[in-house]
């Protein structure tokens, strides 16, 4: 089989995604210990990241039906514009000293607007870049750059963080973001509607989406397992810097290495994901991801030792891996083309959950403290897993 980087949309997909990943997730641990370090609140640090979430919950599902109106590659270069306007303000704020915490929120939310282009748009696209056969293992390989990126995000945001400051970061996002918006331009998938996609109105699109869910229960069961991640599961990981900081006393360098092991399990994982997803198995590993996941993080947050917290994050980041890249695969591979806009829509309202997990556990956090609230959420995931497995068996059968 020839290599997927032959294909040069989807080199440049990988390219972007590449990129947006990694300032996403350098931002989420710089904000985080810049805010912690200003209010000495892990609530509100947790509110950072539930602003980044509020949009994939308040857009998702109209966000899936945008691509019947307008061309996907449009859609994305008015998002990276929005994102290259919105850091260059941070970095006007920052570098004059006005900077509060309610406007990274608001820089936070912004960003979240533009992760709701994601799944309806360049991840589709990758499905309509390549062939059914090479669909695997090529979103293995999307998931590789997303997962290498969550290891080196952090450690980049910890140090530019205490080296720089905030402005490093702002700086690195406007660069990324410009170069984002330049491979862009030179994408020939995306560039036109597709005529079955055509003339829908949003209400009517959202509506033909969850009716095929509704008869597909194998792609419900999908989009829960989804869900259960994102309530219970990733909202975790932004307690990180808190527990680096207040329990483990930290630098922020250190907190950005640790909080870069799950990315290098992540990283890891996906290169596992690449030599060794047969597709049969594809719905096992999607639910056996996130149990690994959980399992790992119920370990962690029993740990007192940073070397010990180090390697279950790894092992997490090895689980979380095989749920992403089989999250997309699976609904590519059960739906019919003119459909899957629609439903990356649905997804992206699945994973926006997160804002709800993201209260969830900031009140977790308020009445327990940070490493219980992990411990709870953990077990809070398992049993929500086990129930949806034994409601849908289906999801961790054959796929065919």
């Amino acid at each position: 089989m020839p290599s997927p980087f032959a294909n040069r949309d989807f080199l440049l997909l990988f390219s972007i995604g590449a990129l947006q990943s990694a300032v996403r997730w350098l931002e989420l641990l710089a904000f985080g210990v810049y805010v912690f370090d200003l209010t000495n609140s892990a609530v509100i640090v947790t509110m950072v990241t539930l602003a980044k979430f509020a949009p994939l919950a308040l857009f998702g599902v109209p966000a899936g039906v945008l691509p019947a109106t307008f061309p996907s590659r449009s859609l994305y270069l008015y998002g990276l514009i929005l994102m290259i306007l919105t850091n260059i303000l941070g970095l006007v704020l920052v570098w004059s000293g006005s900077l509060s915490v309610l406007q990274i929120l608001l820089i936070s939310f912004t960003g979240g607007l533009f992760w709701v282009l994601d799944f309806p748009v360049r991840r589709a696209l990758i499905g309509d870049a390549v062939s059914q056969s090479e669909l695997g293992q090529t979103m293995a390989i999307d998931t590789i750059a997303n997962n290498g990126t969550r290891m080196i995000g952090p450690v980049a945001g910890g140090a530019l963080l205490q080296v720089i400051g905030l402005k490093g970061t702002f700086a690195v996002a406007i660069g990324a973001y410009i170069l984002c918006f330049l491979l862009t331009l030179q994408l020939k998938v995306g560039r036109q509607l597709i005529e079955s996609r055509q003339s829908e109105a949003i209400l009517t699109g959202v509506a033909n989406g969850i009716k095929l869910v509704r008869k597909q229960t194998l792609l419900l069961a999908v989009l829960l397992v989804t869900v259960a991640y994102n309530l219970f599961g990733f909202p975790v990981l932004s307690l990180i810097p808190v527990i680096g900081r207040d329990v483990l006393d930290l630098s922020p360098i250190q907190v950005g290495i640790l909080a870069s092991m799950e990315g290098a399990g992540a990283m890891a994982g996906s290169v596992m994901m690449f030599k060794l997803a047969v597709t049969e198995n594809y719905r096992k590993l999607y639910s056996g991801g996130l149990l690994i996941f959980l399992v790992a993080i119920i370990l962690y947050a029993l740990s007192q030792q940073s070397i010990v917290i180090g390697c279950l994050l790894f092992i997490a980041g090895a689980g979380s891996a095989a749920f992403a890249a089989m999250q997309t695969t699976l609904l590519i591979l059960n739906a019919s083309r003119e459909y899957r806009s629609r439903l990356f829509g649905l997804l992206s309202l699945s994973i926006g959950a997160g804002f709800f997990g993201f209260i969830f556990l900031g009140m977790l956090v308020y009445l327990t403290g940070a490493q219980t609230a992990t411990f709870l959420s953990g077990i809070f995931g398992i049993v929500a897993l086990i129930l949806i497995v034994y409601r849908w068996p289906d999801i961790i059968g054959k796929q065919q």
